[in-house]
């Protein structure tokens, strides 16, 4: 996390933490967790400090006589000032992600005043977070009844089919408690939490109860059973309720002899459409570069075809001009330098 959103967050934090009747123990611990996963020892210490003082906890703390509490007005006019000020470095992801981080601060202690949640509309509000967007995030963060979650940008992980109308789901092995994923399609981003008490990871660390945790490109998710869950089956769950361009790739029965008359390829059959990402897994001059090389229409197959939603590749090629793109390998050394 960046410096620039990591200062954004823990004053925006303090200032809604210090609200109504001041810093919830269970919020202090979140933010020293929180902390702890993102920074080292010194530079937790750092923070904590920091969010401390501009809470007013502790050591901090002011005295009515040394400084008088501010009211409503005077504190969502600081707020709406700072907003503005962090607005002009914070790109829209980064916005996403400090929103979310607001709310996760409210939930641990379930403390949602009317004067808290307005410094968070005020938030949204100057961070140009759509209406939709920011509903969705709050019910994501808070509800834990599958009924208020039933959005066409949630998708929940279960053992059982969960019977929704709008909402997406993906059926596992046991697993206790519920799996729930948000995408927020203007920053494309994707977050996670967990109901339940078991064991999961997420890229090999384990997450906790009701913790929000960035569902990054490339993350996995391993269950107590059964197969993981791979950032590329979200994406694909998501994209396939998308009225996309539908594309299908078939490889029929390809087979490609070398001019010296050596076998390259022998009856090679492949079927995949849009939305999945599929390796090639062959031991050195098994022939995956000359299939790629098939596939993508620079060799043409001794005999069989491969057609890309019915239109031949080798025979038709300049009806699919556009769709395909080749990227070569290329390994990246540099000469000057010795193995060690």
């Amino acid at each position: 996390m960046s410096e620039e959103i990591l200062n954004a967050l823990i004053q925006l934090l303090a200032i809604i933490a210090k609200q109504d009747e001041g810093v919830h123990i269970k919020e202090l611990e979140y933010v020293e967790s929180f902390l702890t996963q993102q920074l080292g020892h010194e530079a937790v210490q750092k923070y904590l400090t920091q969010f401390k003082k501009k809470a007013e906890i502790g050591e901090f703390q002011q005295t009515k006589k040394k400084k008088k509490k501010l009211t409503p007005v005077q504190e969502s006019v600081r707020t709406l000032a700072l907003c503005r000020k962090i607005n002009k470095t914070l790109n829209q992801s980064q916005k996403i992600v400090v929103l979310v981080r607001l709310f996760e601060l409210v939930n641990t202690s379930r403390q949602f005043s009317e004067q808290r949640m307005a410094i968070i509309d005020t938030v949204a509000e100057v961070f140009n977070i759509s209406k939709e967007e920011y509903a969705n995030i709050r019910s994501f963060v808070i509800e834990n009844d599958l009924q208020k979650l039933d959005i066409s940008t949630i998708l929940i992980i279960d053992d059982e089919q969960i019977e929704c109308n709008n909402c997406l789901s993906i059926k596992t092995e046991y697993i206790d408690g519920h799996l729930i994923i948000l995408r927020v399609p203007s920053s494309e981003l994707y977050f996670l939490r967990y109901t339940g008490t078991q064991l999961v990871q997420l890229n090999g660390l384990p997450i906790y109860n009701n913790r929000i945790y960035l569902f990054a490109t490339g993350s996995t998710l391993k269950l107590p059973k059964g197969k993981p869950v791979y950032y590329s089956d979200v994406v694909a769950k998501f994209l396939a309720e998308f009225n996309i361009s539908k594309i299908s790739f078939d490889v029929n029965d390809v087979h490609y002899k070398f001019p010296s008359g050596d076998v390259g390829l022998r009856r090679i059959n492949i079927s995949e459409t849009q939305g999945k990402l599929i390796g090639i897994l062959g031991a050195s001059g098994s022939g995956k570069t000359t299939l790629l090389n098939i596939m993508s229409g620079i060799y043409t197959p001794s005999s069989g075809t491969v057609k890309i939603n019915g239109i031949d590749l080798h025979k038709e090629k300049e009806k699919l001009e556009g769709i395909l793109g080749y990227i070569p390998q290329d390994d990246l050394l540099i000469e000057e330098l010795t193995v060690f």
